[in-house]
């Protein structure tokens, strides 16, 4: 199952340019990545660009002297897969749209916006009626965790992987100690 996301950058008070994200959309993975990585305008813009997307990676084009395609094991690390250019799907451009016409895909978890303020921000599918910022709930989220958010982490925590993030961090704890 995947949790699916609209990352937009605001263009007017009401309008978005927005493309879709099928995988990876909650907050520690894609809010993560586009605040370490997409943390100008002009780096948002060439996202965008690329259109819907199959998954964010930190990088926006591949390297053009090694193979890269859609299929996961063709992929390259750290690279986003877009359906246009990595599957050769056509009408999945980015699309400018009001705030009401992108609450209206309702199967949409989390709605991503790089504000005229130049800030990431979010709706949740579950809170349409408080923008959040990305930061200030990641650094949230991380404390009730019990620890700081790993740098270059993007992913998603378990029961089974908080214990074991935790274990390592005394063990580096202890050995500082000694």
């Amino acid at each position: 199952m995947s949790t699916r996301s609209i990352i937009s950058i605001q263009l007017d008070n009401d309008l978005y340019k927005t493309v879709y994200c099928h995988h990876d959309g909650y907050l520690t993975h894609n809010g993560a990545m586009l605040l370490d990585h997409y943390n100008a305008r002009e780096k948002v813009l060439e996202l965008i660009e690329l259109g819907d997307l199959s998954c964010l990676g930190p990088k926006t084009n591949p390297d053009p002297t090694k193979p890269h395609s859609f299929e996961f094991d063709g992929r390259q690390d750290n690279i986003c897969v877009a359906y246009g250019r990595d599957h050769g799907e056509s009408n999945v451009e980015a699309k400018t749209l009001s705030l009401k016409e992108m609450f209206n895909e309702t199967w949409i978890e989390y709605f991503y916006i790089f504000t005229k303020e130049n800030k990431w921000k979010f709706y949740s599918y579950d809170n349409k009626q408080e923008l959040k910022d990305i930061e200030e709930e990641l650094a949230k989220e991380y404390k009730d965790l019990g620890f700081e958010r790993p740098k270059n982490f993007y992913g998603f925590w378990t029961s089974s992987s908080i214990k074991e993030h935790k274990k390592s961090l005394q063990t580096l704890q202890d050995g500082e100690m000694e």
